[in-house]
Parts: C-alpha cells; sequence; structure tokens
C-alpha cells in the first residue's frame, strides 16, 4: 500500500468516528447506547434485585414525571426557547390537585381539567411575553420559575391534601409487567414524535428554531409556533405535577424542584441543541432513560445523597462533552 493511500485511510479513520459519534448524538442513538451500557453493568452488579419486579415498575413509574416535563422542553428547545419553569409549574401543580381534590373521588377529572388549564395559560403568558413583548426566553422562564414557586408557597409551606385510593391505584396499577401510566407515556411520546416528524407544524417547529427571520419570510408564523411550543411544554409540566401529588399521595411544595435542570439534561442528552432547530423526541427519551438508571443504579448501591449528586454531575458534563455537538 502507498504511502499517500495510507495516510487518505488514516485520515479517514481519524474523521469518520468523530463524523459517527456526531451522527449518533445528532439521532439520539448516543443516549441510548449509554443507557444500554449502564443497563447491562446494572443486570451484571446487582441483577436479582435490579430485576425484581418491583424494582423495574419503581424504576419505569419514575421515568414519566421527567419524560413528560422533557418531552416539552424538547419542543420548546427545538423552536429556539428554553422554559425553566416547568419544575415550579409541576410543583404549584401538585400542591394544588392535592388541595383541590384533598380525597374527595369525584374531584379527580375536575382538577386535572383545571391543571391542563392552568399550564395552558402559563405557556400562553411565555409565548405572548417571548413573541410579542420580544423578551429573551431566559428571562421570562426565570422570572415565571420564583413566581410560581412563590404562589405555591404561598398555597402552602407543608404537605397538603390528600388523594383518593382511586387514583393512586390507577397511577400503580400495571398492564403486564408495565405500569399503566409508563404506557401512556409512551403512546404519548409516538404521537409528539410524528407530529414533529410528519406534520406541516413539525416542520415550522424546526423551522423556526433554525431561523426565525428566514422562517418568517417563508409565510411560517413563528409567533404561534412558539407559543403553542410553549403551551405544550406547559400542558405536560402541569400534567406531571398531577402525577407527582398521585403518586405521594400528598401534595408537597418541593416535589418538583430541579425537573427544569434534568429536563434540559435529558433533552441534550438526547441530541437537542441549546440554540434551537436540532433535535429528536426518541433522543430525549433515550436521555430520560440514561438518567433514570443513573439515579436507580445510585439507591442500589446506597450511595449517599451527596455523591450522588457529585457522580451525576460529572456523568452529565463527560456525556455532553463526548455525545454532543459543539453549535
Amino acid at each position: 500500500m502507498s504511502v499517500q493511500r495510507l495516510a487518505t485511510r488514516r485520515w479517514r479513520i481519524r474523521t469518520g468516528i468523530p463524523a459517527a459519534l456526531r451522527s449518533a448524538a445528532l439521532n439520539g442513538v448516543a443516549a441510548w447506547a449509554v443507557a444500554a451500557v449502564l443497563l447491562v453493568v446494572l443486570v451484571d452488579q446487582q441483577g436479582s434485585v435490579f430485576l425484581s419486579q418491583l424494582n423495574l415498575a419503581d424504576l419505569l413509574s419514575q421515568t414519566v414525571v421527567l419524560g413528560l416535563v422533557a418531552t416539552g422542553q424538547t419542543f420548546v428547545m427545538i423552536a429556539g426557547g428554553i422554559d425553566l419553569s416547568v419544575g415550579s409549574l409541576a410543583t404549584l401543580a401538585t400542591v394544588l390537585t392535592a388541595g383541590l381534590i384533598n380525597g374527595k373521588a369525584i374531584l379527580t377529572l375536575p382538577v386535572l381539567a383545571l391543571v391542563i388549564v392552568l399550564g395552558a395559560a402559563v405557556g400562553i403568558g411565555h409565548g405572548l411575553l417571548v413573541t410579542r413583548a420580544r423578551l429573551a426566553p431566559f428571562i421570562v422562564t426565570l422570572g415565571t420559575y420564583f413566581l410560581l414557586q412563590g404562589c405555591a408557597f404561598a398555597y402552602t409551606s407543608t404537605p397538603v391534601g390528600s388523594i383518593p385510593t382511586s387514583l393512586s391505584n390507577f397511577v400503580y396499577s400495571q398492564a403486564g409487567p408495565f405500569p399503566v401510566i409508563f404506557l401512556i407515556l409512551v403512546v404519548l411520546l409516538v404521537v409528539l414524535g410524528w407530529v414533529l416528524s410528519r406534520t406541516s407544524f413539525g416542520v415550522h417547529v424546526y423551522a423556526t428554531g433554525g431561523d426565525a427571520v428566514i422562517a418568517r419570510s417563508a409565510g411560517i408564523a413563528t409567533g404561534r409556533v412558539v407559543t403553542a411550543c410553549y403551551v405544550i411544554s406547559g400542558v405536560l409540566a402541569a400534567v406531571a405535577g398531577y402525577v407527582l401529588a398521585a403518586r405521594a399521595s400528598v401534595g408537597t411544595p418541593s416535589a418538583g424542584s430541579g425537573l427544569e435542570l434534568d429536563a434540559i439534561t435529558a433533552a441534550v442528552l438526547g441530541g437537542t441543541s441549546l440554540l434551537g432547530g436540532r433535535g429528536k423526541l426518541i433522543g430525549t427519551a433515550g436521555g430520560v432513560a440514561l438518567l433514570a438508571l443513573i439515579r436507580n443504579a445510585f439507591t442500589l448501591l446506597s450511595i449517599s445523597s451527596f455523591y450522588q449528586e457529585l457522580v451525576l454531575g460529572l456523568v452529565i458534563v463527560a456525556a455532553v462533552a463526548i455525545f454532543t455537538r459543539r453549535d
């Protein structure tokens, strides 16, 4: 083999590997690959405990809340925004759900409808402030983060209300080996993934996040697209709070703490760009799975909360540095 051919081959190998990693990150494969490796390690090290029906059911159920919030966050990020208020909105929805239902099964659906309206209203407010008032999404949602958290603490500073047995039983019910609420999340992800990839609205979301000026010149109502994404994020965050209340059977004013950062992390690990215009829900789902497995591993290994946060932070930084493209 000539020197020139050998050099060309080595160059292709060196450039091919980073290109493959970037492609894996863009398609959401990277997050799933890391999650699969961690899954193999957990099965090997904690097989009997990890594969127990109780642990698997708990693991899948825990992905629902983060999955809902991260899905909404992905829509907003693809459209070129960010939503820092989702954790506080989930918290407010949690305390309102438990406090308003307060053990009365007849109020289960009305309160769910109220929570959805709350989430939609917050999303519309975000959309109008970002698109009409031309305020930065970071500033707007940071402000509502504190506003909604303050509302939650104004409503109650201690655990409040109670959840009827019927709702708790539904949240913890299973269809075969899978929790029902997990299956509902899967169906929701499939539907919303189809919306993003197969509908004109999805095309408009990507176009708006890629370059809003060009999108507007092409006739896309970018303001409505951004507002719709914030509404999706708000509704899913509020429903996540409803699920949190149902799982805990009580409303706690710190229930959604940290959800906003976990949601952003899951989306970024799944290949969603912080600058907009890129991302897939299948990748976000992989990010959610990876974070859930990491936390489950901490629990099984009885690692203290201090080291949990330390290790989780290092893993997140390393994963983002390796598997996400620099914009």
